[in-house]
């Protein structure tokens, strides 16, 4: 069982130096006191959100890529999950902030569904199951509670 330990220190760097926008716009929507910039701030995590979505997603396309064009020719299910993050992320861009949030949320939980189930097929390092625990809990987290101030 992999730790945090075993995490890669440049992709544990980078990887949670990534959440740090989704912690901002959460910091930002509630400690702002103008409200023009308390909702650019909420704006900016919702968009930071959808481009997260499509990273998850192409982490996928990358590691069918890495496989080798006969990989690729019998791909079909891990290549149509690699583009569904990015759709998702482009309707939540398209919605209220409300509804984004709920949708990035769950497409994010979804993400980590899937990306735990690679991880246990042995088509992703252990230690990536555990960095995505993390930032997906931490990304969760802030999600949620700039929801909170919406509701």
């Amino acid at each position: 069982m992999a730790t945090l330990a075993d995490i890669p220190p440049p992709a544990g760097t980078l990887g949670f130096a990534g959440v740090l926008p989704f912690v901002a716009g959460t910091v930002g929507f509630w400690a702002l006191p103008q409200p023009n910039w308390a909702w650019l701030a909420l704006e900016a995590q919702v968009f930071y959100g959808c481009v997260i979505l499509s990273f998850l997603g192409a982490v996928h396309w990358g590691a069918v890529l890495a496989e080798g064009s006969e990989a690729v020719a019998e791909a079909w299910p891990r290549l149509g999950w690699s583009v569904t993050p990015a759709l998702v992320g482009w309707m939540a861009a398209l919605m209220n902030p409300a509804p984004a949030l709920v949708t990035l949320m769950v497409g994010l939980g979804a993400a980590f569904v899937i990306d735990r189930r690679t991880v246990t097929m042995g088509g992703f390092p252990e230690w990536y199951g555990v960095l995505r625990r993390w930032l997906t809990a931490i990304a969760l987290l802030s999600l949620g509670v700039s929801l909170i101030r919406l509701v």
